[in-house]
């Protein structure tokens, strides 16, 4: 089996990533287009943010939360699939290898983009309430970093003790 995925190289992942790639834009399109986000009866929202009448906390706090976590659950798939071939190939060339292994475990390529889509998606959110700034992002990203690199650390611990 490991002959065959050596084989194959990236192939695998870039179809991974370019799979959840169409999975999360058909499915933002989808969101975008047939789900109405707002109570009918709360119209009056829409013509007030047409005149700049009305903040974003009145817009989410009418909107309906399933359908806003399923967008972000879309950017954060969406995101996931545009960067896991990258990182995967970063992984390959700057990654340290197992003892015996040609190539990078995918599994921490995968946590490692998912970490990138689950940043966009935060950073998202914190637009859709108007408090995104850049060290607000900067801050998020470096304590997502932080996690990795405790992860990495952790594993790498065990490999040596165990």
């Amino acid at each position: 089996m490991r002959k065959v995925v050596r084989k194959l190289g990236t192939l695998p992942t870039l179809l991974l990533g370019l799979s959840l790639l169409i999975i999360g834009l058909s499915t933002l399109n989808y969101i975008v287009d047939n789900w109405w986000p707002f109570d009918v009866a709360r119209v009056d929202l829409v013509r007030d943010t047409a005149l700049f009448r009305v903040d974003s906390t009145a817009l989410l706090d009418a909107a309906d939360l399933e359908i806003l976590f399923a967008f972000l659950a879309a950017v954060l798939i969406t995101l996931t699939g545009v960067v896991l071939p990258l990182i995967f190939i970063l992984n390959r060339r700057f990654g340290r290898r197992a003892e015996g292994d040609d190539f990078p475990r995918f599994m921490v390529a995968l946590r490692q983009s998912i970490w990138v889509g689950l940043w966009g998606a935060v950073c998202t959110w914190l637009q859709m309430q108007r408090i995104l700034n850049i060290p607000a992002a900067i801050l998020i990203g470096g304590v997502m970093i932080l996690l990795e690199v405790m992860l990495q650390v952790r594993t790498r611990t065990a490999v040596i003790t165990g």
